[in-house]
């Protein structure tokens, strides 16, 4: 196989329309309001951000470690996340009064913490090593993106909206993912005696565990 067939043409072609098509989408949209530049240029960030993680095939709302595992949560978050975007336009363009003024500094702190969210979300990926401080790691970036949204759109909804909802899904789903993840650590020292969990041997060690979490106990001869 050439090394032009493994490049994902068709992945690269539909997240290059799809951004472009938000660049002309958004400028549309946002110009006609005034003090648009920030609130663009950090929706812009964003957008770029969900296509390279689409593009690279990582899950946008969980570490993606423990696959499948609370999708229920993860559904729910994603409700939250996407809603908070709908509600941060409708602040700019019909919601007026719900904005909370303070225009470009809480646009310029709001993509601070955006481009801080995907740092922490880009070292994690980049860890040889597998610890729960790293799913910890990747919550925090949440915690950071989500309230990046309130302040960047200046909502005074979004405000409380993020803190009495998105922060406890995010600590919900992080206390699911490492109660799994110690569970885990927990079986691979005891039935493998590796205290050392890396990026080459997780996937083998976790279907492993995942075999032994689904068996079926041995019935009772009569």
């Amino acid at each position: 196989m050439t090394p032009f067939k493994k490049i994902p043409i068709w992945r690269i072609l539909w997240v290059a329309f799809i951004f472009i098509y938000c660049i002309v989408f958004f400028y549309n949209m946002l110009r006609p309001q005034g003090n648009w530049h920030f609130v663009y240029l950090y929706t812009l960030l964003l957008i770029a951000w969900f296509c390279l993680e689409y593009y690279e095939r990582h899950l946008f709302f969980q570490t993606g470690l423990l696959s499948d595992i609370h999708w229920i949560l993860r559904v729910t978050f994603a409700l939250f996340f996407y809603s908070s975007l709908i509600i941060g336009i409708a602040t700019i363009i019909w919601w007026r009064s719900t904005n909370f003024g303070l225009y470009p500094y809480a646009q310029i702190v709001g993509i601070g913490l955006l481009i801080y969210s995907i740092v922490l979300r880009r070292r994690m990926y980049r860890r040889t090593v597998i610890k729960k401080e790293y799913i910890s790691q990747f919550y925090i970036s949440l915690l950071f993106l989500t309230m990046s949204v309130a302040l960047a759109y200046g909502s005074l909804f979004l405000l409380p909206y993020v803190v009495v909802v998105g922060y406890p899904l995010i600590f919900l789903m992080r206390k699911y993912e490492i109660t799994h993840f110690d569970a885990f650590t927990a079986y691979v020292r005891k039935t493998e005696s590796i205290d050392k969990i890396t990026a080459k041997n997780f996937k083998e060690l976790w279907a492993k565990y995942l075999a032994s979490t689904t068996k079926k106990p041995a019935k009772k001869k009569q």
